[in-house]
């Protein structure tokens, strides 16, 4: 129990991190960034919805991607190496069928390569956009 409260912790973490703007020191007379506004504005939400689907992005990732993702989207979470073809890392791995918010949402959806299950039944339709969200957000970061 202890454990998945941590990597639910670290979740919420980097997910409030990306809302609130706290990414990192920025030189004096820099704008401070704020990635939840900027995610918001590329992907078409407000920053408060932005900020909700973070959140809520960040709980769904936990309990149903990281055990293959990891629990920061890195691809090495614990069934990572029983699996034949190893699962995306959001901030490095390029993609082949889209980074749109919109096209993860598919691949949430649909499934792909026959190793990661379509979640279409399993999540509800707010699970997955929350999710793709959080997971979009993190390829927009990783471009800046």
């Amino acid at each position: 129990m202890s454990q998945r409260l941590g990597r639910w912790g670290a979740l919420l973490a980097g997910a409030l991190a990306l809302a609130a703007g706290g990414c990192g020191a920025f030189g004096a007379g820099s704008p401070a960034a704020d990635p939840a506004r900027d995610c918001a504005r590329s992907n078409g939400a407000t920053t408060q919805e932005a900020s909700r689907l973070l959140l809520e992005g960040a709980r769904v990732f936990d309990e149903r991607c990281s055990p293959c993702h990891g629990d920061t989207g890195h691809g090495d979470g614990l069934l990572a190496e029983l699996l034949p073809i190893r699962p995306r890392n959001y901030h490095a791995d390029s993609f082949q069928w889209g980074t749109g918010w919109g096209e993860i949402a598919e691949t949430v959806r649909g499934g792909r390569s026959g190793v990661m299950p379509p979640f279409a039944g399993a999540l509800s339709e707010p699970q997955i956009r929350s999710v793709s969200f959080l997971v979009a957000c993190w390829v927009e970061q990783r471009e800046r």
